[in-house]
């Protein structure tokens, strides 16, 4: 074969193979119902406090392009005692601008995980484009020994652009008995986008109301601070892997927790 009709050929092939790299690249991403997390986490703490684990399992499954459920099942080891929580919720889009949600957790185990606690929240969307999503949510938690909590959640979202998200917002929180009030204020920057990875950095500090740390310990009315990051990146287009570190402090002890997990897209 004459060597230019060979390189001709050659340089077909090539461009075809390159054209359709390209055509696979811009080609919309499959639309997914639903998703799927195993996570695992590691916690070390100071002040001699023995070491904790948690496994969760969470998913969640789109009904309609209105209608989310989402349910989680948690089992943890925390401060020698061993509980869980099994969670059922849904989120339902009223129209373009509003949206909201609600959940029902039932926990067992100890101090540290609410027999039952109910979620509700609203949430709606601002701006020509919708960048900024505001949330007011509200909340009622029993536990053992008659301990209930009950209060707000208010946050705000702010997509800068495909690749930002800002996100600030607050826990405010009236414990019984002794009517203990306690707040939790956080910013959270998430990087990336769906498909490839996100990259999600958040810090918290505030006070807390109550805290179980042993049979006969329990920290009441403290402050606390914590600062997280977590990674999610994509293996393949419908399944990938999670990675996330913590570090949390009070003025009694200090916790470092380190995890990981995948996730699958069906």
């Amino acid at each position: 074969m004459p060597r230019q009709r060979l390189c001709t050929r050659t340089a077909a092939s090539v461009l075809l193979l390159l054209a359709g790299t390209v055509a696979a690249q811009e080609a919309p991403a499959p639309a997914r119902r639903g998703q799927i997390d195993l996570t695992q986490r590691q916690s070390r703490y100071s002040a001699n406090l023995p070491s904790g684990h948690a496994t969760s399992l969470r998913g969640n499954w789109a009904l309609s392009q209105d209608t989310v459920l989402n349910a989680e099942l948690l089992s943890e080891k925390k401060f020698d005692a061993r509980g869980g929580v099994a969670a059922f919720g849904a989120t339902q889009t009223l129209d373009p601008d509003w949206f909201v949600s609600a959940s029902l957790t039932r926990g067992w185990g100890g101090p540290n995980w609410a027999r039952n606690r109910l979620d509700g929240a609203v949430s709606r969307k601002w701006g020509a484009d919708r960048q900024l999503v505001t949330t007011l949510g509200a909340y009622r938690a029993n536990f053992d020994a008659g301990r209930s909590d009950r209060g707000l959640r208010v946050s705000a979202n702010y997509y800068l652009n495909h690749f930002v998200v800002l996100e600030g917002g607050a826990t405010f929180n009236s414990s019984h008995p002794g009517k203990v009030r306690s707040q939790m204020p956080y910013l959270a920057v998430t990087l990336g986008s769906e498909g490839l990875q996100y990259l999600t950095l958040r810090a918290s500090r505030g006070s807390e109301a109550y805290q179980s740390v042993g049979s006969a310990a329990q920290l009441v009315d403290f402050d606390s601070q914590s600062l997280s990051l977590d990674w999610r990146y994509w293996l393949a287009p419908d399944w990938g892997m999670t990675l996330h570190a913590e570090r949390y402090l009070n003025p009694s002890y200090r916790r470092t927790t380190v995890g990981g997990g995948l996730f699958l897209q069906l």
